[in-house]
């Protein structure tokens, strides 16, 4: 009885410990690219998107570069753009040495990104409309609902989600809340519990969690 009680502790302590998902975003398939004559800003060097990827044993968190894009600016709104993420600029922060060495080697292999065949992604903005909802206590307030192509592993998909933009004459700066996208719709299938039903608890969540802080500049 003593055993069972312990090991019914233990697996509510590991089930409580374990880092949760962000909030999905709506996914659908790929649409009309919005179109745009407005004035042009282009990306700042220092953009990123940060990545979460979680298993059941914890989870690994990184970045990964925004190398090229541009928005235009129509009265004084956001109305189109693009960027170009840098797959093989991908980092880990939570481990060091031949640890991340390694895991950095594996999520460029096949296995994940594929970056000696797909070494970039690409974010195209399909619409934009007001935000109507509210923000969780700590997180950015988002201003607009952005729906957009996201093409990633030759795989392209609409992608919808909360944003928090703000246009200057100067700036324009696009920050997200964590928000999630569910891999497998990209052909990233490693280790997919939906895909490899045998894996039992040696899997990885399909849900890769990222976040959004890319700045853009008048030209």
């Amino acid at each position: 009885m003593k055993k069972l009680l312990f090991l019914s502790v233990i697996a509510t302590l590991v089930f409580a410990c374990k880092p949760k998902s962000a909030d999905e975003a709506k996914t659908g398939e790929a649409q009309k690219a919005a179109e745009s004559s407005g004035t042009v800003y282009a990306v700042n060097e220092n953009s990123v998107v940060s990545w979460r990827g979680i298993k059941p044993t914890g989870e690994h968190v990184g970045t990964v570069m925004v190398s090229d894009g541009q928005v235009m600016v129509e009265d004084g709104a956001l109305s189109a753009g693009s960027i170009t993420i840098d797959l093989n600029s991908i980092v880990n922060s939570d481990l060091e040495g031949d640890m991340n060495a390694r895991l950095v080697g594996h999520l460029k292999s096949e296995d994940f990104f594929f970056t000696e065949k797909f070494p970039t992604a690409q974010f195209e903005i399909v619409s934009m409309e007001k935000f109507s909802g509210s923000a969780a206590e700590g997180e950015l307030t988002p201003s607009h609902e952005v729906t957009g192509n996201l093409t990633m592993r030759g795989e392209t998909k609409s992608i919808t989600f909360p944003a928090a933009i703000s246009v200057t004459d100067e700036m324009v700066s696009v920050k997200t809340n964590e928000f999630a996208i569910d891999r497998t719709l990209w052909n990233v299938n490693f280790k997919s519990k939906k895909i490899f039903a045998e894996l039992k608890d040696d899997f990885i969540d399909d849900m890769i969690n990222l976040r959004f802080d890319v700045t853009f500049k008048a030209e």
